[in-house]
């Protein structure tokens, strides 16, 4: 143990600890903003703006949270590709697993998911 912590209490040391945390937070939060300043700042420079480096962010004025501040993973209802005429299910052919009801129609006919997508009959 270093001697600088040697006539510190265990609740000082956790304090320390804890102040230091803090700190490492608020200037990650700084360095954060000095960076988006500056980027911002080029990109004005440059006549650019995100969408122009990003296009496949697009307009991400409602991906917005109740802070203001933009979500880690805004999505977009993506529209049905697949459909069950019968029910009224729809699927966008997307995500690890497919809904129930694919499910059910993959076991029922021995298809494999790959089979489901080509057959015209699910087509929305």
């Amino acid at each position: 143990m270093s001697d600088e912590f040697a006539n510190l209490s265990d609740l000082e040391i956790v304090s320390l600890i804890h102040r230091a945390n803090e700190e490492l937070v608020r200037r990650k939060e700084m360095h954060k903003e000095t960076l988006k300043a500056d980027i911002e700042q080029k990109l004005r420079k440059a006549g650019l703006d995100l969408a122009d480096l990003f296009p496949e962010l697009g307009d991400r004025d409602d991906a917005a949270g109740p802070d203001g501040k933009a979500s880690a993973r805004a999505t977009r209802p993506v529209p049905a590709k697949y459909k069950n005429h019968a029910s009224g299910d729809s699927w966008s052919g997307r995500g690890a697993r497919p809904p129930q009801w694919v499910r059910s129609i993959l076991a029922e006919r021995g298809w494999t998911i790959e089979q489901f997508k080509a057959s015209e009959e699910f087509q929305a």
